[in-house]
C-alpha cells in the first residue's frame, strides 16, 4: 500500500503520542501567474509535544530542509511521509519544514485556474479528506486539531482570503505583498483554507457578522447577491437561535470557485462553492432551493463538523448526515422553500436508495480502514440515507429533544473531536427513549426494508375488513437489522376523475406484519401509498391496482406524497415490475408542476429510453412528447426550460435538426449560453455539427464554461477517430483538468453510440489497476466510473475473479458498475 494511503490504526497511534499546539504556514504564490511555474514554496512550523521519539508528517511535495528546534536534520521523505526520528519526548518541540508543493489542476490541494475571458489567475484550496498535505506539511487526520496562522505572499492587486481576517499586509517587493491572517481557533487540517486572486467581492453586515460573497470577475454579472445574502442571513439566524453563537469570529465569506470537485466545502469563515451555483440562465425554483440547501448544509457544518469534528472518517455521518438533514429542514423552516423536503425525496433520497441496494452498501456509521475508503464514503448513504435516518430519530425523540441534545454535544466537545457514542450520550440525557436499538437498526446496519400492503374487503359493502403492512428485507445488506419505522399509510380513492386522499393513518412498524386497525371500515381504496409523507427510509412496493391508478392520476396527489409515488414507480421500473414505456408515458401525461420533481423525472425517462430499452419507437415517443410539452408550456417558464432540455437530450439519439430552437421556435424561451450549447451538443452527437459550427458557438461564449461545453460537444461526435482521441486525452496522466475529463467522458458516453464504444471494453479492464495507480484519485474515480462499458457486467465479474488483490476501493467501484449494468440488462429483458 502506498504511504499516501493513511490507515485508521496508524493515525490512531499517532494521535495517542502526539499533541500539536500550533501551525504557522507560509505560502508564496507570487509566481502563480507564470504558467510554466508548476511549484510554489512553502514553509510550515509546527509546535509539538510527543510521548515517543518517532513520528511522521504528511506532505505530498518536495522537502528541501528540516529543522528541529532550529537545528537542521537529514531529510527522510518518500514523497508522502516525512519521517521524524529522535525527537525530544515530553517537551514542546518546534519542527520547521521548508519545501515546494505543486499547483493542482484536479481540484485537490491548491488549484490554479486561468480565466480564458481575461487571462486572470485564480487560486483556491480543497482538502477534504486529506489534501492539506498537498500544500503544507501536516498531521493529516481530523482528530489532531490546532490553531493555524497562515501567511501568503502574492501579487499586490489580488484579494487574499483564509479562515480568519487579515491581520497585517506588508509590501515586500514591487507589486508583491505579504499577508498574515489572524490565528484561527483550533481546526482540523482539512477545514483550513486559502484563496487568492483578483476575485470580485461584495459584503454586507447582517446577523452580527460581515458576510462576503466572491467569484471570478468575469462571473460578477451572475452573482445574485441579494438572494444569497437573504438565505445566508435566514440560516444564521436559525442556527444561532438553535445551536448557539456562531463560533468562528466576525466574518462569513462564501466564495464560488472554478473546476470544483464538490458542491461545496465547509471551511469555517471561508466556505467554498462550485461555480455551477452561479446560474448563467434563468434558474428554476428547484435550482434555487438546491443552492439554498447547500448554503445551509455548509452553514450547519460550522457546528456539526467544524466546532466538533469526527474523530475518524468512520464517523463521517456525524457531520454529513446532520448537515444533509439540516439543509432541507432549515430551507423549509427559515429560508422560505416549502418544497425542500419534496426535492429531497425525489432527488437525493432516490440516489440513497440506489446506493443502498448495491452489493457494496454499508452502514451509515461505516468501517473506514483507510483514506481511499474514506474518499468513496462521501456518498448518498452517508449523506441522504443518514439524513433520512435522522428524520426517524427526530420523530422518535421529538425535535426539541434532538436540538437540546445537539447543544449538549457541542458544549461537551467544542473545538475537539467526537464519536457516535459521544453524540448519543448527549442525546440520551435529553430523552427517556432507549436509543441503543435505534442505533443498531439505523446506523450500524446496511440495506433497507421493503414495505407492502395487503387489503381485504368486506364482502357486503366493500369496505376495508383488514389492512396489513408487511415489512420485508429483500435486497443487499444486513438481513437481521429489524428496523422500526414510524411512518404513515395514505389511502386514496378516485372521486370523479381525480385521485383524492380518503384517510391517512400513523403507524409504527416493529414486526414483519402490522395491522392498521384505524383503517377498518373505511371505503376500499384505489391506491394504498405507504410512507406517503416520506417519514422513513424503505422501498415502497406498489400492488398492481395502486400502480395502475397512480400511473394515470399521480399528478392529483399532493406534492410530498406525489414524490413518494414517483419514487415507488421508479423502483418498480428498476425492479422489473413496470415496463419503461409505461413510466415514460406517465411522465409525459402527468403534467408534473413541481420543478424539482420534473427535473428528476425527465432524467429517469431518458435512462429508460437510452439504457433500459432498445425500442426505437419508445425513444421517438419520448422525443416527440418532450417537444410537444415544451411547445405547450408557458413561455419563459421553468417547465418550458426543463422540457426543452429533455427534448434536446433525447434528440441527440436521432437525426433530428434542432436548430429551430435557436431560431426562436419556442416563444418566450431564454436562449442562454448553456441552452445554446445543449443544442450544439445534441447536433454534434447526431453527427450534424462540425468544427466550424462549434468554433462559431465558442466565439459567442469564449468562457471557461463555453470551452468545457465545446469539448463535450466535440467528444459527442459519432466518429471512431473522435472517440479514440477523447479516450486518449481523458486517460493521459497529468493531461487534463477535472472539468475537462468530465466533459470528455460525457461526450464519449453520448447515448445511442454503444457500437462505437465496444472496442474500448477490453482496453478498460486491461488498464484498470494502472489507471487507479497512476492518476490522482479524483481523476481515477471519473475514469473507473465513466469508462465502464455498457454490457460489461460479465467481463467485470471475470476481472474481479482474476484480480483478488486489487485495491479495495477500486473493487468497490467496479462492483457498483457491474450492479448497475446488470439492472439495465434485467430491465431491458
Amino acid at each position: 500500500m502506498s504511504t499516501a494511503n493513511l490507515t485508521q490504526l496508524e493515525t490512531a497511534h499517532r494521535a495517542a503520542i502526539v499533541e500539536v499546539h500550533s501551525y504557522r504556514v507560509e505560502v508564496d504564490v507570487r509566481d502563480a501567474v507564470v504558467a510554466e511555474q508548476a511549484e510554489f514554496p512553502v514553509t510550515a512550523t509546527l509546535e509539538l509535544t510527543l510521548s515517543e521519539p518517532d513520528t511522521w508528517l504528511d506532505f505530498i511535495g518536495s522537502v528541501d530542509r528540516v529543522l528541529v528546534d532550529g537545528a537542521e536534520r537529514p531529510v527522510d521523505h518518500d514523497g508522502a511521509r516525512l519521517r521524524l526520528t529522535g525527537l525530544p519526548v515530553a517537551k514542546r518541540t518546534g519542527v520547521t519544514v521548508e519545501g515546494r508543493a505543486r499547483y493542482s489542476r484536479t481540484g485537490e490541494g491548491l488549484h490554479r485556474f486561468v480565466d480564458p475571458v481575461d487571462g486572470e489567475t485564480y487560486l483556491y484550496t480543497q482538502y477534504e479528506p486529506a489534501d492539506a498535505r498537498r500544500v503544507f506539511p501536516a498531521l493529516e487526520q481530523p482528530d489532531l486539531r490546532a490553531p493555524f496562522t497562515f501567511v501568503v505572499t502574492g501579487p499586490e492587486e489580488w484579494w487574499f482570503g483564509s479562515n480568519q481576517p487579515e491581520r497585517t499586509r506588508t509590501r515586500v517587493a514591487d507589486g508583491v505583498v505579504r499577508v498574515e491572517f489572524e490565528p484561527t481557533l483550533t481546526l482540523s487540517t482539512y477545514i483550513t483554507c486559502l484563496c487568492a486572486g483578483p476575485y470580485h467581492r461584495v459584503a454586507e453586515h447582517r446577523a452580527g457578522l460581515e458576510l462576503g460573497l466572491l467569484c471570478r470577475r468575469s462571473l460578477a454579472q451572475y452573482l445574485d447577491a441579494d438572494e444569497l445574502f437573504r438565505v445566508t442571513e435566514a440560516g444564521l439566524e436559525w442556527f444561532t437561535a438553535n445551536f448557539g453563537p456562531y463560533p468562528w469570529g466576525t466574518k462569513y465569506d462564501q466564495i464560488f470557485v472554478p473546476e470544483y470537485n464538490l458542491g461545496a466545502m465547509e471551511n469555517p469563515g471561508l466556505v467554498t462553492f462550485t461555480e455551477q451555483y452561479l446560474f448563467r440562465s434563468m434558474p428554476t425554483p428547484a435550482q434555487l432551493q438546491a443552492r439554498a440547501n447547500t448554503v445551509l448544509h455548509e452553514m450547519s457544518h460550522m457546528w456539526f463538523g467544524d466546532l466538533v469534528t469526527p474523530r475518524w472518517w468512520g464517523d463521517l455521518w456525524l457531520k454529513e448526515s446532520f448537515a444533509e438533514f439540516m439543509g432541507s429542514h432549515v430551507s423549509v423552516e427559515s429560508a422560505g422553500f416549502e418544497e425542500g423536503w419534496v426535492n429531497f425525496a425525489t432527488q437525493r433520497k432516490v440516489g440513497a436508495y440506489l446506493a443502498d441496494s448495491m452489493p457494496t452498501t454499508h452502514p451509515v456509521v461505516a468501517d473506514i480502514p483507510d483514506l481511499e475508503a474514506a474518499k468513496t464514503n462521501f456518498d448518498r448513504i452517508t449523506y441522504s440515507k443518514g439524513a433520512s435516518a435522522l428524520t426517524q430519530l427526530v420523530h422518535f425523540v421529538g425535535l426539541p429533544a434532538f436540538l437540546a441534545g445537539a447543544r449538549r454535544y457541542f458544549a461537551a466537545h467544542e473545538f475537539s473531536s467526537a464519536t457516535l457514542a459521544d453524540f448519543m450520550d448527549a442525546l440520551a440525557a435529553e430523552t427517556d427513549r432507549d436509543l441503543s436499538t435505534w442505533i443498531r437498526a439505523w446506523l450500524q446496519s446496511s440495506g433497507h426494508d421493503t414495505l407492502t400492503a395487503t387489503v381485504l374487503a368486506e364482502p357486503d359493502d366493500g369496505s376495508i375488513r383488514e389492512l396489513v403492512v408487511h415489512r420485508d428485507f429483500l435486497g443487499a445488506g444486513d438481513t437481521g437489522a429489524d428496523r422500526p419505522h414510524a411512518t404513515t399509510v395514505g389511502l386514496y380513492r378516485l372521486v370523479g376523475q381525480r385521485l383524492e386522499l380518503d384517510s391517512r393513518h400513523d403507524v409504527v412498524l416493529t414486526a414483519g406484519e402490522t395491522r392498521v386497525a384505524a383503517a377498518v371500515g373505511r371505503p376500499l381504496p384505489d391506491v394504498v401509498l405507504l410512507n406517503d409523507l416520506d417519514h422513513t427510509f424503505a422501498r415502497v412496493a406498489l400492488d398492481e391496482t395502486s400502480r395502475g391508478f397512480l400511473l394515470g392520476h399521480v399528478a392529483d396527489v399532493a406534492p410530498l406524497p406525489r414524490a413518494v409515488a414517483w419514487t415507488a414507480l421508479w423502483h418498480d421500473v428498476r425492479g422489473g415490475d413496470l415496463a419503461p414505456g409505461r413510466f415514460v408515458e406517465a411522465v409525459l401525461t402527468a403534467g408534473e408542476p413541481q420543478t424539482g420533481v420534473l427535473a428528476s423525472l425527465v432524467d429517469r425517462a431518458l435512462v429508460c429510453v437510452s439504457r433500459y430499452s432498445t425500442d426505437a419507437a419508445l425513444a421517438q415517443r419520448w422525443r416527440e412528447g418532450a417537444r410537444l410539452a415544451a411547445e405547450a408550456a408557458e413561455g419563459g417558464s421553468a417547465q418550458q426550460l426543463l422540457w426543452t432540455r429533455a427534448y434536446l437530450r433525447a434528440a441527440a439519439m436521432a437525426p433530428e435538426d434542432v436548430r429551430w430552437v435557436l431560431d426562436g421556435g419556442l416563444a418566450g424561451l431564454e436562449l442562454s449560453p448553456d441552452l445554446t450549447w445543449l443544442v450544439w451538443q445534441s447536433l454534434s452527437a447526431q453527427g450534424a455539427a462540425g468544427d466550424a459550427d462549434l468554433d462559431r458557438a465558442l466565439a459567442a461564449d469564449d468562457t471557461a464554461a463555453g470551452r468545457t461545453a465545446r469539448l463535450r460537444a466535440w467528444a459527442s461526435r459519432p466518429e471512431a477517430a473522435v472517440k479514440e482521441e477523447a479516450w486518449r486525452r481523458a486517460h493521459t496522466v497529468d493531461g487534463e483538468t477535472n472539468d475537462a475529463v468530465d466533459a470528455l467522458l460525457a461526450g464519449f458516453n453520448a447515448p445511442g453510440q454503444r457500437e462505437l464504444r465496444e472496442p474500448y471494453a477490453e482496453r478498460y479492464f486491461a488498464r484498470l489497476e494502472q489507471v487507479w495507480r497512476e492518476h490522482p484519485i479524483e481523476i481515477a474515480l471519473r475514469l473507473v466510473r465513466g469508462g465502464f462499458p455498457e454490457g460489461g457486467h460479465a467481463a467485470g465479474h471475470d476481472w474481479l475473479a482474476a484480480h483478488p488483490d486489487a485495491p479495495a476501493t477500486l473493487v468497490r467501484l467496479v462492483r457498483e458498475e457491474i450492479h448497475e449494468d446488470e439492472v439495465a440488462a434485467r430491465v431491458r429483458d
